[in-house]
């Protein structure tokens, strides 16, 4: 990877990695599991465990001195298993980044542009991505570092208008149906949590290493504060049985009310902008990762690559056909994003370390 980052500017790309579709579904997708509106508590435990593992995960890193996650797998897995294991890990960036761009023009279908083809908002976004990404992970940092605080700023400006039709008895009480429904919840909402992986590509680039645990801590919890308090208003806005019939309970949240007296009365279209920026971020971070994984595994050129993956990342994005299969393709992530978040730097720590302590002796 060309260029160093600083550790505010990794915490502005894990913070834009992770706030893209999730936030917009995460009330329904954790209430359905919850059947009440404890979702909060969910939210809130899975955010204190990722971060655990997250301070452990970097203790690992800093010990080994990684440099580069793709040459780290090297030396635990063998040049051959290295490629193998690096290809899926691959695989798994470019199906991320392409339902992203598949979700975002599924959201621009259904609330903005109705009668555009659905190929050329697609093709625009990959496009655009590929322009951005010719300036690798440096040009990906300042971007993130701009929108990131237009995003809070607008979304926090919206939910402040919303207080007056907030209803906070539809919240109460508390673990109505008792701990264990949270319990049966805690795997739910992954796809809200995707984005903190990326930190373990990022760990080498990082100036000061010193600073990495602070900065990936910090982009992690900037969305997990917004999906705390997005979950809780949506949910004693819309209640229980509402979020879970509707696809995009953030939307529809926005929708339930208007502001008179300003310069514009339909929110969700500030909502709708914003998130389209960040569903750009989010494509175009994992993009970025898909292509310069390839790079490291067949040694060939970054920006060839980035042509490569068009029609790749074109067609993957093509083939769900409805809402259902979107979301279907969201769960089947899901099932791989712990496998990178944990089994995969785990097993390789074990490994390196094994290796390391019989080469010293």
């Amino acid at each position: 990877m060309d260029g160093k980052i600083l550790s505010g500017e990794l915490a502005a790309i894990i913070s834009c990695s992770m706030l893209g579709i999730g936030m917009l579904t995460l009330p329904r997708t954790i209430t359905e599991k919850v059947h009440s509106s404890d979702g909060w508590i969910v939210l809130i435990l899975n955010g204190l465990l990722i971060a655990v593992f997250v301070c452990l995960l970097v203790a690992m890193l800093k010990k080994h001195q990684v440099t580069n996650y793709f040459t780290y797998m090297e030396e635990a897995f063998g040049i051959w298993l290295s490629k193998i294991v690096g290809l899926l890990v691959v695989l798994y960036f470019i199906g991320v980044a392409s339902f992203e761009v598949l979700a975002m023009s599924e959201m621009v279908r259904f609330y903005l542009l109705e009668d555009t083809p659905e190929e050329i908002v697609i093709l625009t976004l990959i496009l655009a991505s590929v322009h951005l990404l010719t300036g690798k992970i440096k040009a990906i940092a300042k971007v993130c570092v701009f929108f990131l605080p237009l995003t809070i700023v607008i979304v926090l400006f919206i939910y402040l208008l919303s207080v007056r039709v907030v209803d906070m008895k539809n919240i109460q009480p508390v673990l109505s149906k008792g701990l264990l429904p949270v319990m049966k919840g805690m795997g739910s909402g992954a796809l809200s949590f995707f984005g903190i992986e990326l930190f373990i590509f990022l760990f080498g680039v990082v100036k000061n290493q010193n600073k990495v645990k602070s900065g990936v801590l910090l982009g992690f919890f900037i969305p997990v504060i917004l999906y705390v308090i997005t979950y809780i208003l949506v949910v004693a806005t819309l209640s229980v049985p509402e979020v879970k019939a509707v696809t995009w309970p953030t939307i529809s949240f926005i929708q339930s009310f208007e502001v008179k007296g300003i310069f514009i009365e339909r929110l969700e279209l500030f909502l709708l902008i914003t998130w389209i920026l960040q569903f750009f971020c989010t494509h175009a971070i994992y993009y970025y990762f898909a292509a310069e994984g390839m790079t490291r595994i067949f040694k060939n050129a970054y920006t060839t690559n980035l042509i490569v993956l068009v029609p790749v990342v074109f067609i993957l994005s093509e083939i769900p056909k409805n809402t259902i299969q979107i979301f279907k393709m969201s769960e089947m992530l899901g099932y791989v994003f712990p496998v990178i978040l944990i089994g995969l730097p785990v097993i390789a720590f074990v490994i390196v370390q094994v290796k390391r302590s019989r080469r010293s002796r």
